[in-house]
């Protein structure tokens, strides 16, 4: 998908979650919308974005939304499930 348009959905879903709560808060509930709404590729492009431009053309908000994903993508543990039978 255009970066261009993930930025500017990215800011605009910031812009509505602003005047809901205060900035951390709100940075979450972007986060949790992001998370909810947009496909995982979308998801990743954003996150590559932020961590290659620093973010640019993001607002703040919006930012440190994209942060906080890209955070938690890389506490996952990246694992395969254990073998049936397998001791824990």
């Amino acid at each position: 998908m255009n970066i261009d348009l993930l930025i500017k959905m990215t800011n605009e879903i910031g812009a509505f979650f602003a005047g809901t709560t205060d900035a951390p808060e709100a940075s979450r509930a972007v986060a949790a919308h992001l998370k909810r709404y947009w496909e995982p590729r979308m998801r990743a492009q954003m996150i590559a974005y932020y961590e290659q431009r620093q973010g640019a053309g993001l607002t703040d908000l919006a930012m440190n939304a994209v942060a906080l994903m890209a955070a938690e993508s890389k506490a996952q543990p990246a694992t395969s499930p254990a073998e049936p039978g397998a001791k824990a």
